[in-house]
């Protein structure tokens, strides 16, 4: 059973993992435009084509890979568009290959967000059951309630209100 945390993720050692989807921009870059996927694409500039060449080469634009990593940074696969709801078929698929992961490198720390929630408009009640594939080296992070991933809508970033 995985760790259930709150707080802030991206200040966590180990592997960063943030829950993506396989849509590809004409310059083969993935789509990683809100929530945490968008905060990792801030601090590692550049991930979005490195992620956009790996999802390329292995599945192609709106095809199915479930995991991959660059280095310490993660995807995982909850959705194929964008702009469209969290698939539970598709996150059983990807926490599955993470479990995997995990259970192949039980010594590092796997971190990722909570899957499907938020801007992917599912339940905690629909993914919950999911997560129980999980081994206890996998962190699931969720921010504070005050403090929700970010949407990014423009170029210019503004605060959380308050």
């Amino acid at each position: 059973m995985p760790i259930f945390k709150t707080g802030e993720m991206f200040q966590a050692a180990g592997y960063l993992i943030v829950t993506t989807n396989s849509f590809l921009t004409s310059e083969v870059k993935l789509v990683m435009g809100r929530g945490a996927a968008w905060i990792l694409k801030m601090k590692v500039p550049g991930i979005d084509w490195i992620f956009g060449r790996i999802i390329y080469e292995t599945c192609g634009h709106l095809g199915r890979y479930g995991l991959l990593f660059h280095h310490r940074y993660g995807a995982l696969q909850v959705k194929y568009r964008f702009d469209e709801k969290a698939r539970v078929d598709l996150i059983e698929f990807s926490l599955e290959k993470l479990a995997e992961k995990a259970d192949e490198f039980p010594k590092s720390r796997f971190n990722i967000n909570y899957p499907g929630i938020g801007n992917g408009r599912l339940s905690k009640e629909e993914v919950g059951p999911l997560l129980e594939v999980l081994p206890d080296n996998v962190y699931v992070w969720e921010k504070e309630e005050e403090l929700r991933w970010p949407i990014h809508q423009s170029s210019a970033v503004s605060p959380p209100a308050r």
